[in-house]
């Protein structure tokens, strides 16, 4: 694409902040004003093509070398514009970057706030069926965390390290290592 046909998209790009807020088809209107700008820029390549061998006579010159050549004078006539079209197409490129990097920051958000609000779901869930269901709830002795019955005074659990649990009459959890060191145990809440 030439610098004609991209300060014309850029453009009919900014007419799209125009756009009225009814309609719906964003899309298909970019489509639309790209395809205007790509036929006036093969309308005016065109035109400079005809005028050159107007001018010269040269008629046996392909067309794109012709306009590569019109290009290049242009660009040594016109170095201002050239460097106004640059600096705005930089412009335009950051301003875009910037719309990407923010729009997927947003995403970003909106998927950690689902993914922390499905995990908060299913700890509560959990706990409703450990709790509510299964009357145990989660003990811990400062290290390990165990799933224990709310009141089961007498009854003896055996961990994996072989200490044992017991709960007295008045709903304390103790653990008893293998030499017979207690330890009280607390309710542990995620």
């Amino acid at each position: 694409m030439n610098s004609s046909s991209l300060f014309i998209l850029a453009g009919a790009l900014g007419a799209l902040a125009a756009l009225p807020a009814n309609s719906q088809d964003y899309i298909g209107y970019v489509e639309q004003l790209a395809a205007q700008a790509g036929q006036q820029a093969q309308m005016h390549a065109q035109n400079a093509i005809s005028a050159y061998r107007q001018q010269t006579g040269d008629w046996s010159t392909p067309d794109q070398q012709v306009l590569d050549y019109l290009t290049a004078l242009s660009r040594q006539q016109n170095p201002g514009f050239y460097a106004d079209l640059q600096r705005r197409e930089q412009a335009f490129q950051a301003q875009q970057q910037g719309y990407v990097n923010n729009s997927n920051a947003v995403l970003d958000g909106m998927f950690n706030s689902y993914m922390d609000r499905s995990q908060q779901q299913y700890q509560g869930h959990q706990q409703y069926i450990r709790e509510g269901i299964h009357e145990r709830s989660l003990y811990t002795n400062g290290n390990d965390v165990y799933e224990m019955p709310y009141y089961a005074p007498g009854n003896v659990y055996e961990a994996n390290d072989g200490s044992q649990m017991t709960q007295d009459q008045y709903g304390q959890y103790y653990q008893y290592d293998p030499n017979g060191w207690e330890t009280e145990m607390q309710e542990y809440r995620e």
